[in-house]
């Protein structure tokens, strides 16, 4: 399965809201995928091509006195797109195997 299929089961089957990612010149440099969960997580996926994505499981609790620090806790994995997302498919009721 290519990324771009992939992407599409994510919005389709698993509820993420699909972005653009800006690299620091202000162009398209990937895409982010997010979607909030039932107890107050946040997945956040970030690929920028089919050979490098990052997952994370946030709390989704916001400091806004340090908005760049993120909230302490969490799950992450990179790697290959297709290895970050496969826990993540079939999406099942929002849970990754051995994330929590």
């Amino acid at each position: 399965m290519d990324g771009a299929e992939l992407i599409e089961r994510l919005r389709r089957e698993g509820g993420f809201r699909l972005l653009p990612l800006l690299g620091n010149t202000g162009q398209v440099a990937g895409v982010h995928l997010t979607r909030f969960l039932p107890g107050g997580h946040l997945d956040v996926i970030q690929a920028w091509d089919e050979r490098w994505a990052v997952w994370a499981r946030l709390p989704d609790t916001p400091d806004l006195g340090s908005p760049f620090a993120g909230p302490v806790g969490g799950t992450f994995r990179s790697g290959p797109l297709a290895r970050v997302v496969a826990p993540l498919l079939p999406i099942q009721s929002g849970i990754v195997s051995g994330a929590e």
